[in-house]
């Protein structure tokens, strides 16, 4: 819960270009979304933080406006297929069996999302191939699913209609403590911030497109 120190002035957002405060950019938002990333390979979920503290940020917001003391976690999941497991507790991703292990097959893949109720829901970008879900697949994600959004490991998607800046610090660290998580000390390239703002690009896409990038 310690991101909840992060509030509406430290984003920047842009879509399509243009400045959108993060209060109307969440109009409606309530504290029972879920937000789930595709991470495969453990660590590219870094290229999101932005978005990913954005919603953590609108989380905490509905219980701020309430005035009273809170303590709570948004129901937010990664899902990996690679041991050991990125910790993103430092997301606010907490309890850790939030990090979900899931394995290289789409229709694994989506059971685990669908399972867990997510109706936001990040994918690596990447071109897509077609696949063959069950019926009663399809039908929950159509029920559940409501926003997707591709995005990349290095931040940055080709044709992004989403830009979020937000200050490195304190964003660098919670970032390096995702990566020390995993014992081999992988590392990915082009999360860090020039200078004081680390900025991230983001692509809304359909349902049926992020379908199409789960493996």
């Amino acid at each position: 819960m310690h991101s909840s120190t992060l509030g509406d002035s430290d984003f920047e957002i842009l879509v399509s270009g243009q400045p959108v405060a993060l209060a109307e950019y969440f109009r409606g938002f309530t504290n029972t979304k879920r937000l789930g990333v595709l991470a495969p390979n453990r660590l590219e979920g870094i290229g999101a933080v932005n978005l990913i503290m954005a919603h953590v940020t609108a989380f905490y917001n509905t219980y701020r406006a309430t005035g009273e003391d809170f303590f709570a976690y948004p129901d937010n999941f990664t899902f990996q297929s690679r041991e050991p497991k990125a910790a993103y507790g430092m997301f606010d991703i907490w309890p850790e069996h939030k990090d979900v292990l899931v394995g290289t097959d789409a229709v694994e893949r989506l059971n685990a999302i669908t399972d867990r109720g997510v109706n936001i829901l990040l994918v690596p970008d990447g071109p897509p191939a077609p696949r063959e879900y069950q019926r009663q697949q399809v039908a929950a994600s159509e029920r559940l699913i409501e926003t997707c959004y591709a995005y990349s490991a290095t931040g940055a998607v080709a044709d992004p209609d989403l830009v979020i800046r937000c200050p490195v610090d304190p964003l660098a660290d919670w970032c390096q403590r995702v990566c020390d998580s995993v014992s081999d000390s992988e590392r990915e390239e082009g999360w860090q911030g020039q200078g004081p703002v680390l900025e991230q690009s983001f692509r809304r896409i359909s349902r049926q497109e992020a379908l199409a990038r789960l493996a």
